[in-house]
């Protein structure tokens, strides 16, 4: 089975990192759920945007080395490292992009066509959750370091077709202005450890896996200024 609904999670939180092995945060359980998977849920990770580096992968691996989830990954680096990309990701339940650099994701997917395969994905009930870069590229528009210093983008795969802030604590202000002087929409924006549920281009949930993660709509209002409204949060519960 897939989600009833296309469906997006889009995250400044995943696996806990700060141990070892690397242990799945509550949002996996919570794209599984969704996915209504028959049997073992089956989860892709997409590390494009940190580079595909093997370490990612083999840690991610180990995550669910439980037999829980049948895990695998799509690498692109340096050449794809299954025979039919796009069968592949249509097999899935759930399809994790990485954090890591938008601006390199957002262009080696064009290059292999994946934009339009994701798209396909989404609108076949294939859930879709990623964590900063892999939070970032379903949407329109928002803000990235990509470059170093954090701007603008206005080239995302716009399945959503708003702004996106993560790590919002430390982005706030010039996310507010980016907005206010109209370079960038109506935005959503999330604290590390917050997310957003989606449900086609409807928010249907603000989500956490921890305490004060929070989750806001940012919009500028007819008379030029912005406002921020904070969103209500549920916490998940940890595995």
């Amino acid at each position: 089975m897939t989600a009833a609904e296309p469906t997006i999670i889009a995250t400044s939180m995943g696996l806990n990192r700060a141990r070892e092995p690397w242990w799945p945060g509550p949002v996996f359980r919570y794209a599984f759920e969704l996915a209504r998977p028959t049997s073992r849920p089956r989860l892709c990770l997409v590390a494009t945007a940190g580079g595909d580096q093997q370490v990612t992968v083999e840690r991610f691996r180990n995550a669910f080395s439980s037999g829980e989830v049948e895990f695998s990954s799509l690498t692109l680096f340096d050449k794809p490292n299954v025979p039919d990309v796009a069968a592949h990701l249509r097999q899935q339940d759930v399809i994790w992009v990485d954090r890591g650099s938008l601006a390199n994701l957002l262009a080696v997917w064009r290059a292999h066509q994946l934009d339009g395969v994701l798209r396909e994905c989404w609108e076949a009930g294939v859930v879709l959750v990623g964590e900063s870069a892999g939070s970032l590229c379903w949407f329109a528009s928002g803000t990235t370091d990509s470059f170093g210093d954090v701007r603008a983008f206005t080239d995302g795969l716009a399945l959503l077709p708003y702004a996106n802030a993560v790590h919002y604590e430390k982005r706030r202000p010039q996310f507010q202005r980016l907005i206010g002087e109209g370079v960038l929409p109506l935005g959503f924006a999330t604290d590390v450890g917050a997310g957003l549920h989606f449900e086609g281009t409807e928010l249907v949930a603000a989500i956490s896996d921890r305490r004060n993660a929070g989750a806001y709509r940012v919009e500028r209002t007819d008379g030029g200024t912005v406002l921020e409204s904070a969103l209500e949060v549920r916490r998940l519960k940890r595995f």
